[in-house]
């Protein structure tokens, strides 16, 4: 049985590509420096009371943002249909009115999830000292995505 294993992989052995030293194609060269390291939020926390009120910050500081980035959109939309409504276009009044209705109904349904997520992903460390710090990394990163979706869904570049 052995015998028969070894001259199986043996005759693999040709489907096997060979290395060679002069190869025309050099091997591809590996960083000796690690990546960049993301930057750590709280890192300076010495105990877990002060983990949970520096992460804690972080989420209200990005709430914040949320809330300025949120009303930047509605802004720009308000003025679109005011446009819209100076140059008694119809059409484009209906699709203002229509786009700004779906923002608002797409930001309510995007915060049930944010938070019954967060609720969620909190309930696993239930009774624990580090509960709290966990539902807020995760607010503040979920509403930080929230941040990027708007953003860019939203190009208010133009």
């Amino acid at each position: 049985m052995l015998t028969t294993l070894f001259l199986f992989l043996v005759s693999l052995t040709p489907l096997i590509p060979a290395t060679h030293q002069n190869s025309a194609i050099p091997p591809p060269q590996q960083s000796t420096q690690p990546p960049p390291a993301k930057p750590q939020p709280c890192a300076n926390a010495n105990t877990q009371v002060e983990s949970n009120e520096c992460f804690a910050k972080l989420y209200e500081a990005v709430d914040a943002q949320l809330n300025v980035e949120y009303n930047k959109v509605v802004a720009a939309m308000k003025k679109n249909l005011a446009q819209a409504q100076h140059d008694n276009a119809a059409a484009q009044i209906t699709h203002q009115e229509t786009a700004l209705t779906k923002l608002l109904a797409a930001q309510r349904a995007w915060l049930t999830y944010r938070d019954v997520n967060c609720d969620s992903v909190k309930f696993q460390y239930e009774g624990g000292t580090i509960q709290p710090m966990i539902w807020s990394q995760c607010m503040a990163d979920t509403s930080q995505q929230r941040i990027t979706t708007l953003t860019t869904a939203y190009d208010l570049s133009n």
